[in-house]
């Protein structure tokens, strides 16, 4: 595993994961990871992270009439540098994101922290008070996994699975960009390069990847390019990982 953790260039080749996930992962259904009666929590760091991570896991929690609460943390507003205006490309996303979600089931609200893209490590204070709000007895709580690579993901999933671990709540962190600059662990790979023994799948059905698939074409502004000098913040590769058949979540319970 590259411990620097570096998002750059095309990455790991998304089949190169597939082969090894196939062989040394299992996947577990839906009940294994949060029971009908659960409410499902989904804390994202930016519009679009509810999708890469866990957009099957929702989709197939809500279609089933489970409940559920989707929690954004920023509002992706720096995914384009100083190419666009933050406000306007906050509004874009948050519509984008509404049409995402309608396209995974669900129709409840978003509960927007509006904390700033790119900053979340400064402001964890806020973060914790803010989920201590909403977090109830009995709640399985989805984030991005604590080492993922980008400093927002990492913040929340540290963040959320202290909040997890205070009131004992089940916490899932789905890696979305460590398969990106990370690769598939030898046989003997250390347990300290990452916790293996607690990654396990959600096997997804044909309707949640069709649900899925939808929702992430809804991010528009994240597929098309930037600038003419700067490609798209969520390329092919990323895109073929959002395909899988599988959801991948580290978790103490795996």
């Amino acid at each position: 595993m590259n411990r620097a953790r570096h998002i750059e260039g095309s990455g790991t080749a998304p089949a190169s994961w597939e082969r090894w996930l196939r062989r040394n992962v299992a996947c577990r259904p839906l009940d294994a990871w949060v029971a009908a009666d659960a409410r499902l929590v989904v804390v994202a760091p930016h519009p679009d992270d509810e999708v890469l991570g866990c957009g099957g896991l929702l989709a197939m929690h809500c279609e089933r009439g489970g409940e559920a609460l989707v929690v954004g943390a920023t509002d992706g507003e720096a995914s384009h540098g100083a190419t666009e205006n933050p406000h306007r490309l906050a509004a874009t996303r948050a519509r984008e994101r509404r049409t995402g979600l309608r396209a995974l089931s669900y129709i409840g609200p978003v509960i927007r922290f509006g904390l700033p893209d790119g900053g979340v490590r400064g402001v964890e204070a806020t973060l914790a008070r803010r989920l201590e709000a909403l977090l109830h007895p009995g709640d399985v709580v989805a984030c991005t996994w604590r080492l993922d690579g980008h400093p927002d993901h990492e913040a929340v999933g540290q963040c959320v699975r202290r909040a997890c671990r205070e009131r004992a709540l089940r916490c899932l962190e789905a890696p979305v960009w460590m398969w990106h600059w990370a690769s598939p662990p030898a046989p003997a790979s250390s347990a300290e390069d990452a916790p293996w023994a607690h990654l396990a799948g959600l096997e997804l059905d044909e309707r949640a990847r069709a649900r899925k698939a939808r929702a992430l074409a809804a991010h528009r502004s994240q597929l098309t390019a930037r600038s003419t000098s700067s490609g798209a913040v969520l390329g092919p590769e990323i895109r073929a990982r959002a395909a899988w058949s599988c959801e991948y979540f580290f978790s103490d319970e795996a």
